[in-house]
Order: C-alpha cells, then structure tokens, then sequence
C-alpha cells in the first residue's frame, strides 16, 4: 500500500495500514517501520488543530487542562519534575547551562524552569495563544509559527529541547538537521516522544485489530490529530543518528495521569497496563539525549 507521501525517514513508498480511522490512516513504513499518519494534514490544518488542543476542552482535555495550569503559580508535580531533570541531564553532558532553544515551547513553562537553573533560553511554538501566555505568566517571548520558518538569527545554541514536540511535526527527520545545524560542535538535544512499543499500545492495536467493542473510541484517544509520527526506540535512534547525532542515552519512562480526566473504572486499569509494560520494559514515553557529532 502506497501513501499520499513518501516515508519521512527512509523515503520508503511501500506501507502497511495498521488502522482505517475514516478521515485518516495509521500506517507502517515497510522499509524502516516508522508508524505515521496519511495523508498529513496542511500547515493551516495543523495550526488548527494545535490551537483546539488549547481552546477546547473536549477536544483534547489532557492537553486544555494542562494549558490551563501552566501559570506562575504552577503546581510542581511528576510533570515539572521530569522537566527539571531533562536540564538536569543535560547539564551533566555539557558541564552547566549555556544557551537553550526549546522547540515547541507551549506556555513557556519548561524556558522559565530552564532560566530559574542559569539557562539562556529562546522558545519557538506554532501557536500564538502558547506564546501569549509565556508572555504573560513567565515573562518570556516565544517566537510564534512553524519551527522551520526559523533560523533565530544565526545564532548558534549549546543545546536544544524537543519536549513531546516530534511526533507533532511533518518532518521529523528534517527537524532533526535543521536543530543540527543550529548546534554548537559537541552540543546536546533533549527529546522526549511516546512509544509506540509501549505495552498499552500493543494492546489496543490488537484489541481493534481482532474487532473488539469500543475500538475506535479507544484508537482515537491513542492516535491523536496532532500526532503525525510515532517513534520506536529503533526508529527514534535512527532519525537522530541520519540527522548527525550521536545518541548518548535513550531510556523509558512512564506518563503521569494525575493530569488526565478519566473515571476511576478506567484510571484502573490503565495504572496496570502502564506497570506493567514498565516492568517489561514496554514504558510509556522514550526520552533521548544526544550529542552533536
């Protein structure tokens, strides 16, 4: 089965379809295994989509309530935690802070704990309500448009943070070249993704695959409109070792549902699938931190 575009990884044109979601189709690069969506949307589709996660509660609750709660006041929880200690990993590969580009900054929130630590940071995100609220909340600015319209001016970073950021984007793998080229020799990117071998995903791609009641409701939550890739540790190495780096760590880590709206008839067993598939070493999120060769 061929897309509407070519594999952004390997150029590949030969897929499997995983799933027919109607509007869009979940499919794998027989080549190189990366998963994405097909066909992909426009720049103007995804502006829109980004801004609905935002704007509109039932569209996306995760990500509105986040928006939400991200203010001066903040809560510091497993979130921002994890956040502090991607600055905290990064300071231990470069030797302390340095100047820092955030791709997709979203509110601001991750600059400010980043500016807290001694980082200089500059913020880009596609959405300008993200930006007015760095603005407001943190006293940051946040460049507003596609990352790839980009190029701050020539200036050249000691790292870059890519923070749920690459399953979002068209081209992961020319991302990847254009952070690259914005690096210093020896400088370091942060990434972390969801995994596609994670245990709850499995699950409900063999769940739908076999038909199951209430199977595309539960694809919908898992394959989300402003998802556009979905990275394996595989396909994740392999993107960042083309683009030119050098993958220093690449490590599981779990998703925090404090933040998510669901009945505790549902909270259950997600907790468990999501235990387990630690414990088996299919966890939630992949988190990268590579250096620039």
């Amino acid at each position: 089965m061929q897309a509407s575009t070519p594999c952004t990884l390997c150029r590949g044109r030969e897929f499997r379809q995983l799933h027919d979601m109607g509007e869009r189709r979940v499919l794998r690069c027989a080549a190189c295994g990366l998963v994405r969506a097909d066909p992909l949307p426009s720049m103007d589709e995804k502006q829109f989509v980004e801004t609905q996660g935002y704007t509109d509660a039932k569209a996306f609750p995760e990500v509105h309530d986040f928006f939400a709660n991200c203010h001066r006041d903040f809560v510091d929880d497993p979130v921002i935690r994890g956040m502090r200690r991607q600055l905290v990993d990064l300071e231990g590969l470069l030797g302390g802070p340095g100047d820092l580009l955030d791709v997709g900054a979203g509110t601001g929130i991750f600059m400010y704990l980043a500016r807290e630590r001694g980082w200089t940071p500059r913020g880009v995100d596609i959405c300008p309500l993200s930006a007015e609220k760095a603005a407001r909340e943190f006293d940051l600015e946040v460049s507003v448009g596609p990352f790839e319209d980009h190029d701050f001016g020539g200036q050249v970073f000691d790292a870059a943070t890519m923070l749920d950021v690459l399953e979002h984007v068209h081209d992961p793998l020319q991302t990847l070249r254009q952070v690259h080229g914005m690096l210093r020799p020896g400088g370091a990117v942060a990434i972390a993704v969801p995994n596609q071998r994670c245990l709850l995903t499995v699950l409900v791609d063999t769940y739908a695959r076999v038909g199951g009641p209430w199977a595309q409701g539960l694809l919908e939550r898992l394959y989300v409109p402003p998802h556009l890739h979905y990275f394996t540790p595989p396909t994740l190495r392999r993107a960042l070792e083309v683009a030119g780096f050098r993958v220093q760590v690449l490590s599981q880590s779990g998703v925090y549902l404090g933040r998510y709206r669901m009945s505790h008839a549902m909270r259950v067993p997600l907790e468990t699938v999501l235990a387990t598939g630690a414990i088996v070493g299919m966890n939630a999120r992949l988190n990268v931190l590579a250096t620039k060769r």
